[in-house]
């Protein structure tokens, strides 16, 4: 080989180089394809992968943490919700009591206020009454 000439040498994804191969089936007949030279090893992971899964299992934990708290944080906020819900509705029943008594307060004011002023004029009257005579 010359020293321009260039190989283009596929490599697998463990870095060795791929060795080329025709394929025989009806399909692809003579159709070239790469393959890695060390033998298939299904149950054997690589140390990168391992990694990778811890990685993604403890992001996933860390997840399912952070939602179990979401959601107890959730209801906790609920039921103070509801709490406070109550207080409302027992503060606008306790208001329209006040609001009634005022009501009434008022009705009696003006009873009385009549009440004085008829006797007002009654005293007048007879003082008037009383002097004529």
């Amino acid at each position: 080989m010359s020293s321009s000439s260039v190989t283009s040498r596929k490599r697998c994804y463990c870095g060795d180089i791929a060795e080329n191969f025709t394929s025989r089936t009806p399909n692809n007949l003579v159709k070239r394809f790469y393959k890695c030279a060390k033998p298939e090893q299904d149950e054997v992971i690589s140390v990168k992968i391992l990694m990778v899964i811890n990685i993604f299992k403890f992001k996933l934990d860390a997840s399912i943490d952070e939602i179990t708290m979401l959601n107890m944080l959730s209801n906790t906020c609920k039921l103070e919700r509801d709490k406070l819900m109550e207080n409302v509705d027992v503060l606008k029943a306790i208001n329209d009591v006040e609001v009634n008594k005022a009501r009434d307060m008022e009705v009696k004011v003006m009873q009385m206020k009549m009440f004085i002023m008829i006797s007002f004029a009654l005293f007048v009257e007879f003082d008037v009454a009383l002097s004529m005579k």
